[in-house]
């Protein structure tokens, strides 16, 4: 009787067992059919700092660094600057949009339409693009300011958006990575943002690296030493790429997260 008893006793632990274990297996399915890609970041630069862009290229390009480069105000563009901007192509960075004007996208469009915000900031600046033979197809929305009813609009225009994110949250609770989406959010790490810290960095940079993740950035004018609004140190830069290349982790560009994104969805 005793015996009997007992097998009985463990043929109900081993029943009771049996759905944790299907449960178990079937998360961890779930996550090893995520897309794994390899660990990197993507350096985006904005706004119309063609000259301090040049120099920043002379400094990184030993680490073959590559960036996505938002420009704005194009229409204020002397050729030099667009000679520039074609030689930046050329070394194999991205040039992607920023606006014509730098408007803030909802203001403008809750004043005057969704419409009139693509007729006046995204046609004219994509007419002058074309007309000097840049294909644009990413775009990172002026002050990161964006809502559903705009992306809707560009995404007729464009295979990625870039918004903006801020703090110093814990990594694995940050919005600034690549998230299988054509929709991204960028960090900052200007030297005047209250986030910014270079070991702050250094270790977003470390979780992508050791959970497959691509990490977005934004930056705007590149300077030897940073003392104003909307400037980044080189040094920062610096730091980023020397950890990218000891890392084996990959440079990507705004638009290479377009294919990802379209292969995972197919």
């Amino acid at each position: 009787m005793v015996s009997n008893r007992k097998t009985s006793v463990k043929k109900y632990y081993y029943l009771l067992l049996i759905p944790i274990i299907l449960i178990s297996c079937s998360k961890n399915d779930e996550i090893n059919s995520l897309p794994k890609y390899q660990a990197g970041v993507v350096l985006t630069l904005d706004d119309d700092y063609v000259y301090e862009w040049e120099m920043a290229q002379d400094i990184l390009k030993n680490y073959s660094w590559k960036a996505t480069f938002c420009v704005s105000k194009v229409n204020q563009f002397s050729p030099e600057k667009i000679v520039i901007l074609k030689a930046l192509e050329n070394y194999g960075h991205e040039i992607a949009g920023h606006s014509l004007n730098h408007i803030n996208a909802v203001e403008y469009s809750n004043s005057y339409g969704v419409e009139a915000y693509f007729n006046n900031e995204i046609s004219p600046m994509m007419s002058i693009m074309n007309a000097n033979s840049f294909a644009i197809k990413s775009f990172a929305y002026p002050y990161g300011a964006r809502n559903n009813s705009i992306d809707t609009k560009l995404f007729s225009t464009f295979n990625i958006l870039r918004g903006t994110t801020y703090g110093a949250l814990n990594p694995n609770i940050q919005n600034c990575y690549y998230n299988n989406s054509n929709l991204v959010y960028g960090l900052g790490i200007d030297s005047s943002y209250s986030h910014f810290s270079i070991s702050y960095f250094i270790k977003l940079l470390e979780y992508a690296k050791l959970n497959h993740k691509i990490l977005i950035l934004y930056a705007h004018k590149p300077v030897l030493t940073a003392n104003a609004s909307y400037q980044t140190d080189m040094n920062t830069l610096i730091q980023i790429c020397n950890y990218v290349n000891q890392n084996n982790m990959k440079f990507y560009k705004l638009s290479e997260l377009y294919n990802l994104w379209k292969n995972f969805e197919s």
